[in-house]
């Protein structure tokens, strides 16, 4: 693992982010891949306007106030992170198939061997790339607009359940902050 030797400096493409993982973890949390700003800080959803951070703390998810210079932290209640795609990128547009394929293999792995509880996918592209070919089965209308469907899948993989949350990147205008809200208070349930 490298991590950026200099704040001021841009990341490369090489700069990757530590993984999180242990056995008996409650949630594994699944990013799509660490934006720029993360690469240079060192520290997972890390973004400006990335809301993972508030949402775990408003979820009750943890019982202190965390950041992403927390994101070591996790492990101590038993929550794992990784992406499927290790390389820092601007947008999900950069990465190429082949990133997504190798990702799926070694995330898959890594599922396998941590058997966590609960593997929590951060957003419908994750879903996408894990089971490409078959996200139109969870589809469901809302509004005027079909979506996937997000929270408990009925799909598993090995022993862990999967639960589809929204991506939390700024970037995502398809749910409102009380809907991303909503989604991880009911992941919260899932591990009371």
């Amino acid at each position: 693992m490298t991590l950026p030797r200099s704040r001021s400096r841009k990341p490369s493409s090489r700069v990757t982010l530590p993984d999180y993982l242990a056995h008996d973890l409650l949630i594994l949390f699944v990013g799509i891949n660490p934006g720029l700003r993360s690469a240079e800080v060192g520290h997972h959803f890390a973004g400006y306007s990335n809301r993972f951070w508030k949402l775990l703390n408003e979820a009750r998810l943890v019982p202190i106030p965390v950041t992403c210079t927390d994101d070591w932290r996790l492990l101590e209640w038993r929550y794992g992170l990784t992406n499927i795609v290790e390389r820092p990128t601007a947008g999900v547009k950069d990465l190429t198939a082949g990133e997504y394929d190798q990702g799926r293999t070694t995330l898959l792995a890594r599922i396998n061997r941590y058997k966590p509880r609960i593997v929590a996918l951060l957003g419908m592209t994750v879903w996408d790339q894990l089971f490409s070919g078959e996200s139109s089965q969870t589809t469901r209308q809302r509004g005027n607009s079909s979506v996937r469907q997000v929270g408990l899948q009925d799909k598993m993989i090995g022993s862990s359940k999967i639960f589809v949350l929204p991506n939390p990147s700024g970037r995502n205008a398809h749910y409102s902050y009380q809907e991303m809200l909503a989604l991880f208070c009911e992941l919260r349930s899932l591990i009371q």
